[in-house]
């Protein structure tokens, strides 16, 4: 398969084990709602469901990779790092549903300054630390209180308030949909597949504020996240930050 890069493009790394439906889901939503040239990388990992016959289904802008062992979703991430060649790489977890202009949001408001290392969504679940109920009390009261559940109907009302804006953090960003420049990973290195899991969002954070970068939220992105059982609920004092315009 000939994989095409552009200057503006991003690889897009979903490491999978099993529930296929989701992962479909996810993937219908990025081929309908992505803005922005991309190219998908599914990491299977050793998954024993329907997702062995994925590539059968998708061909088009995507790569899908079966590992006879799992490397865990850390190590898939690397996995697709190392094989992607795109400027931008974002990270997902395929319990996650995508709306209209997502990726080029995240990636607009990652391109305001080239200090800026990392760029999260606005989601759906109050266990996130970016959970938009989460952050509306704790760093931008301007967020609206949402009337509609709907994904679209939100991220319309978020786009039409804080169009191509966002907020730096001073905590760590959740990696279930994280936007980052691939120089970005060249300087700070790949995540480590030996932290425990959940911890290795904290451990990059840190490691990229201790390269010199910050982390961002983009407040006219909006995604829903269903947490499965093995995300543990997160303390309220892990998403401590005050934040700047930028």
């Amino acid at each position: 398969m000939t994989i095409s890069c552009s200057e503006s493009a991003a690889d897009l790394i979903i490491p999978v084990h099993n529930e296929y439906a989701r992962t479909r889901n996810l993937i219908e939503g990025i081929y309908r709602y992505t803005d922005t040239p991309f190219h998908i990388y599914v990491i299977d990992n050793a998954s024993s469901d329907e997702t062995a016959e994925m590539h059968k289904i998708y061909t088009r802008d995507i790569t899908i990779v079966h590992n006879r062992e799992s490397r865990g979703w850390t190590g898939g991430i690397n996995q697709g790092i190392e094989l992607g060649r795109n400027p931008y790489v974002v990270f997902l977890k395929n319990r996650v549903e995508v709306s209209h202009s997502w990726l080029g949001n995240l990636i607009s408001f990652l391109d305001t300054h080239p200090r800026i290392g990392a760029v999260g969504p606005l989601d759906s679940n109050r266990r996130d630390r970016q959970s938009v109920d989460r952050v509306r009390e704790e760093i931008v009261p301007q967020i609206p209180h949402f009337l509609t559940e709907d994904i679209h109907e939100r991220n319309r009302i978020l786009r039409y308030h804080f169009p191509r804006a966002g907020v730096l953090v001073e905590g760590v960003l959740d990696f279930f949909c994280v936007a980052l420049r691939r120089r970005t990973i060249g300087a700070v290195g790949l995540l480590d597949e030996d932290a425990r899991d959940g911890n290795s969002n904290r451990q990059y954070c840190r490691r990229l504020r201790e390269s010199g970068y910050v982390l961002g939220l983009s407040l006219d992105t909006y995604v829903l996240h269903d947490a499965g059982p093995a995300e543990s609920t997160r303390s309220r004092a892990e998403f401590q930050e005050s934040a700047s315009g930028a």
